[in-house]
């Protein structure tokens, strides 16, 4: 008897209390990874990339040298190096105006369409009538709206910054309405008995919640607003990345061509990175950050 009183005092479940002031508090995620358990970035994770990237340019050299490919079709690795050089004072000042652009559209977007989201969430009426709205718009070709833009807002930075808003406004929209709602009802069930308030409920289970979702539509747009400002500046431009491509393609200059593409492909990853460190440091509990550190 004194034994089987000791195997239940040993493997009892421990007593779990909760108080209604801590309740809704979310919960701090401490992880405890030891030396041998941490996840680094290693040096292979990033000579990898490098080493098929050399590996990628050294075949396109000797490629093109082999087949005889013309230049204006297909230039060699090294005409784009002679290129970027050689055109680094202007490519500097545009890539600058091409990011405003972006970025300026960008974090329009993320404002408003949080702000909408939010609305759409609590507020029947709008999630009825101005959301299907938005759906219609997104629906659309961006290009089309580029010369209204011009009409309405001007020829200036502000018609650009329209349209890469325009381009970057949905993901955020539909991903943080998904994430707002995508709540546990038991959790808000148990904000109902301990009579938790509605802002409560939005800051401690709604709106953690919703981060991964927005994340996710955050690196979707912050590369679509890239994109965005492009077209725009295809359409009614002096200046900017969109505005260099044209002028190398009407002047058979495929070297600078390609390197203004490399330069937006780089400028878009980094807006893309930016938005990952965010996640981790705003989102800490996001599968996808969990993934990333070895946290599973």
């Amino acid at each position: 008897m004194a034994q089987t009183l000791r195997l239940l005092h040993r493997n009892r479940v421990p007593d779990v209390s909760l108080e209604c002031g801590n309740l809704l508090t979310p919960p701090s995620l401490s992880i405890n990874v030891g030396a041998s358990g941490a996840v680094k970035t290693s040096w292979k994770n990033i000579a990898e990339p490098v080493i098929f990237f050399i590996v990628l340019l050294i075949l396109w050299e000797i490629l093109v040298e082999v087949i005889k490919v013309p230049a204006f079709i297909l230039p060699p690795p090294r005409d784009l190096y002679s290129a970027f050089i050689k055109k680094l004072p202007i490519l500097g000042h545009h890539s600058l105006i091409t990011f405003i652009e972006a970025f300026g559209g960008f974090a329009l977007s993320l404002v408003l369409g949080v702000g909408f989201a939010i609305s759409v969430v609590y507020s029947r009426h709008l999630q009825n009538t101005i959301y299907p709205l938005i759906v219609i718009l997104y629906a659309m070709p961006k290009s089309a709206f580029a010369p209204l833009m011009v009409i309405w807002v001007g020829y200036g930075l502000l018609s650009k910054i329209s349209i890469a808003f325009l381009v970057a406004f949905f993901p955020i929209v539909v991903n943080t309405v998904v994430g707002l709602k995508e709540v546990e009802p038991e959790l808000l069930e148990l904000a109902r008995i301990n009579r938790g308030s509605a802002w409560d409920v939005f800051k401690k289970i709604r709106l953690p919640n919703s981060l991964p979702y927005m994340f996710a539509g955050i690196k979707v747009a912050i590369v679509l607003s890239v994109t965005g400002a492009i077209v725009a500046e295809f359409v009614a431009a002096n200046e900017g990345l969109g505005y260099l491509v044209l002028q190398a393609n009407y002047s058979l200059d495929t070297a600078f061509a390609l390197v203004i593409l490399l330069i937006l492909a780089v400028l878009s990853l980094g807006l893309f990175w930016l938005a990952e460190l965010c996640q981790r440091k705003l989102a800490p509990w996001s599968a996808a950050v969990r993934e990333v550190e070895g946290s599973f």
